[in-house]
């Protein structure tokens, strides 16, 4: 089978201990690369998080995608446009933003290259450094004049579970929430996943879905996993991602998973 296109999640998948993309992986990609296979980024992070892991991999400039924020925004490689934004309204999410408040959860927002928290934590300031971001403080949702692409919501899984309860029964039909690690769950739009994104995505390149591999470690990438021609899961995947996949790597994200992937795969 001719695999044209990889669609790649970042933290716990293609990353080295969420900091680097290993020496490895970076020599794989360009092999796949010089094959004419696009490799793609699919991500839940922020544009401003994956930029320079995009120079590295020395994607800027070519035809091709990076996907951000699960899907809610993606950017064109050319020029680093955004390409596609899909967003909700603050009134929608206003309600479910003042219960996780009242659990004690955190709560993050995100639109295009904009990174807002509700207070600016050691923790949040920690993120910005990681990630290269500034932080906008907006204190609750209504403050906002534009809308969101994502909000993160962090904390207990208990917790977690009573919202992401709230947002199925009170705005199903306007929201979709998600976890992305035990501590983290993600709220998007309706119908944003990484499994729809990848699906246009190939679509524009003009390649069909059997074509494609999808490789994630967590409960956002199931949904790409499931519809991509190979679905992988790394070592180190959550039990439930494993359960869907068509392969398991043999190697973790810090032993080069997505280097044996394209080894056995591509190369």
């Amino acid at each position: 089978m001719g695999y044209e296109m990889i669609f790649s999640d970042m933290d716990g998948t293609l990353l080295k201990n969420d900091t680097e993309v290993s020496e490895k992986n970076n020599v794989a990609i360009q092999q796949a690369i010089k094959k004419g296979v696009q490799f793609v980024i699919c991500t839940g992070r922020g544009v401003f998080g994956v930029e320079r892991f995009l120079e590295q991999l020395n994607l800027i400039g070519k035809e091709g995608y990076a996907i951000c924020q699960n899907g809610g925004a993606v950017y064109d490689l050319r020029d680093m446009s955004l390409a596609i934004r899909e967003s909700f309204s603050p009134k929608t999410y206003a309600p479910i933003a003042k219960f996780a408040r009242e659990l004690g959860l955190e709560l993050y927002y995100y639109d295009d290259r904009k990174f807002m928290a509700e207070i600016e934590t050691d923790r949040v300031k920690q993120y910005c450094k990681v990630m290269g971001s500034g932080v906008e403080v907006v204190k609750e949702p209504l403050k906002y004049q534009g809308e969101f692409t994502k909000s993160l919501i962090s904390g207990k899984k208990e917790k977690l579970l009573l919202v992401q309860k709230m947002v199925q029964e009170t705005a199903g039909n306007e929201l979709d929430c998600f976890f992305s690690s035990k501590i983290f769950m993600e709220v998007v739009k309706k119908g944003v996943s990484k499994g729809n994104i990848m699906e246009q995505t190939a679509k524009k390149a003009g390649v069909p879905l059997n074509s494609v591999i999808a490789i994630g470690d967590s409960h956002n990438d199931i949904s790409m996993i499931k519809k991509a021609g190979l679905g992988i899961a790394v070592a180190n995947a959550e039990p439930e991602v494993k359960e869907i996949a068509d392969y398991i790597t043999r190697n973790r994200c810090e032993q080069d998973a997505v280097a044996e992937i394209i080894e056995k795969f591509i190369l």
